[in-house]
Order: structure tokens, then C-alpha cells, then sequence
């Protein structure tokens, strides 16, 4: 049968197959921009760092923003799937084609097929599981890109340490409370090679549908990365496609050593806050780490800071039921 043909449970059913895949090896795309082996050679002057670069913000901007909210809107009863089509079109090729050309030839080739697909489908379910497939096989392509990316040249572009002393705190927001979390489900997470196991509390009654979907796909485990901008904090791609609402956030600058978070605006997130954060965003609380086990944060951020910005060595987390 042709990709023409297929249904879009046939489609979802590859798509999932081929994120499955990418959980614990890392996918050819990937390895082949990184080493400079894409087929087409793309980028001026025979370097490939620009083309790298551009496709790596491109691929997250796809992802997080363009591709959860379509999939959110399709989950709506009240975006009519015409609308819903027309929407796809008008925001999906701009992203999928350039990424095609620049790296990631069978994504966009799943792109093309997909809006077909949408246009032609009179089922909502089908519709929602194929853009639910698509966007947590583009949020693993992006865990892997993230991982890879040669973030250490971020020690060319030092601040002044005389800027960094003087730098002021974040704005105080009046409204703001720092979430203590007592009560809910429990959970274990664990790094590999570090051998370093931490016991923890979800805000089961806080935001009790996030939790819930985070525990429907436990166990897991995925590559843990370390954050760039916001400070102390690490986080790692799931498995999980959270669209749950939220009823408890907290800054991220107001939160505790421990702190668990989930994004799922930013590639369906777990992470976990092991030191001072300056970003005065806020964010989903999902949990707790136990208060005796914080004190083993910062050996595990310390290391998974030096795999993402410098050895690029991998470090496993695992999150299960404790």
C-alpha cells in the first residue's frame, strides 16, 4: 500500500514505532548533521555549523510551539477538523519543509503526508492520534538535537564577572508562594552511571490530571540534559503528551532545591531544580524531592551540566513508582 493510501491509524502506528525506537539510540538525523554526513550538504561555504544551528532552533520551535498547540486545538470539540486543516496548512510547512532540506528528510516527508491525511479524515480520534504521534516524535528528535548541540562554546560568550555580581534578582511577584508538597503519589528517580537514587512526592492533589499522566507512562527512562539559560536546574524529554490542565504553577526563580516541574509547553519536560534559578517564568509544580535526599542534587546537576555543555557523555534517568 502507498503512503498515499494509508489510513491514519497506519500512519500513527509508524510514527510511534519509529519514536519508540529513538527512546535509548540516538537517530540517524542527528548523528548524520552533527558529524557532517547529510546527504545534501547543506550550509555556505562547505561549513555545516549555520545549517546546524538554524535546524536545531527550527526543530524546537516545531515541536513546542507550533505542533503541541496544533495538537491541544485538535483535542478541542469546538475547532470543527475543516478549521482545524486549515490551520495545519497554514503553520505546518514553513517549519517542516526548511527542516526537510536541512536535515530531516523523512520528517518532512511525514509532514506532507500527515496534512493530507488531516484534510481527508472525518475523525476527530484519528486525527488527535496522529498529531499526538507526530508531536512526541518531533519532541525526541529535539531531546537528542538538544543533547548533542556543542553548547560548550557558551564559554566564548562569558558575562563579566563583574556583571554577574551586580546582576539583580528577579522582579518580586506579589502573588507569588512557594508550593509545598506533602501529600501524593510516590516516586523513585534514579541516574545511571552516577548510581544515585532520590525518593519523591507528586502533587497528586494539586494538579492531579498532570500527575496522572505522568504516572500512566511510568516506568521511564530518558537522557538527562541539563538547562542553559535558567540556572541550576536539569530536565529530560518524556514519553508522556500532557494536555491536562493546571491548576498550581510556581515561578521557577521562587522554587526550592528539589523542586520537580513538568513543562508541557517546552517539549513535554520532567525537571528537576537542584540549585539557585534566576528565570521568573512560571511553571507546572509536579513534585518534591524528599528533604533527605536533596542534598544529592547538586553531585547529579554538577555531572549532568558537564555531559550537556562539555563530554556530552550520557546520563540515564529513570523515573518509577516508588
Amino acid at each position: 500500500m502507498s503512503e498515499q493510501l494509508r489510513s491514519l491509524g497506519e500512519f500513527t502506528a509508524e510514527v510511534e514505532a519509529m519514536t519508540a525506537a529513538m527512546m535509548t539510540e540516538e537517530p540517524q538525523e542527528i548523528a548524520s548533521m552533527r558529524c557532517g554526513e547529510m546527504e545534501n550538504t547543506a550550509g555556505s561555504y562547505g561549513q555545516y555549523f549555520g545549517t546546524w544551528d538554524i535546524a536545531h532552533g527550527m526543530l524546537r520551535d516545531y515541536s513546542m510551539y507550533t505542533l503541541y498547540p496544533i495538537t491541544a486545538l485538535a483535542e478541542d470539540a469546538e475547532i470543527d477538523l475543516i478549521s482545524l486543516s486549515k490551520t495545519v496548512d497554514a503553520l505546518d510547512p514553513a517549519y517542516s519543509n526548511y527542516l526537510r532540506y536541512s536535515g530531516f528528510p523523512k520528517m518532512g516527508k511525514l509532514a506532507v503526508e500527515l496534512r493530507g491525511l488531516i484534510r481527508a479524515s472525518t475523525s476527530r480520534s484519528d486525527v488527535v492520534a496522529a498529531l499526538r504521534a507526530f508531536t512526541a516524535y518531533t519532541n525526541r528528535l529535539q531531546a537528542w538535537s538538544f543533547h548533542y548541540f556543542p553548547w560548550g562554546l557558551g564559554k566564548h560568550f562569558r558575562y563579566d564577572e563583574a556583571r554577574l555580581q551586580d546582576a539583580p534578582l528577579p522582579v518580586a511577584d506579589l502573588g507569588a508562594t512557594r508550593a509545598c508538597i506533602t501529600r501524593g503519589q510516590r516516586i523513585r528517580i534514579s541516574w545511571e552511571p552516577l548510581g544515585i537514587t532520590v525518593n519523591a512526592t507528586l502533587a497528586s492533589e494539586e494538579n492531579p490530571e498532570l500527575c496522572g499522566d505522568v504516572v500512566a507512562a511510568l516506568p521511564f527512562t530518558v537522557i538527562q540534559d541539563h538547562a542553559v539559560v535558567t540556572g541550576e536546574s536539569m530536565y529530560a524529554w518524556t514519553p508522556v503528551l500532557s494536555t491536562a490542565p493546571i491548576h498550581l504553577r510556581e515561578r521557577i526563580c521562587d522554587a526550592p532545591v528539589g523542586r520537580l516541574r513538568y513543562s508541557q509547553s517546552t517539549g513535554q519536560k520532567f525537571i528537576v531544580q537542584y540549585g539557585p534559578t534566576t528565570e521568573d517564568l512560571s511553571q507546572p509544580v509536579l513534585g518534591e524531592i524528599d528533604a533527605a535526599d536533596a542534598g544529592k542534587l547538586e553531585q547529579v546537576g554538577r555531572a549532568v551540566w558537564d555531559s550537556t555543555f562539555d563530554n556530552k557523555k550520557l546520563i540515564w534517568m529513570t523515573v518509577e513508582l516508588a
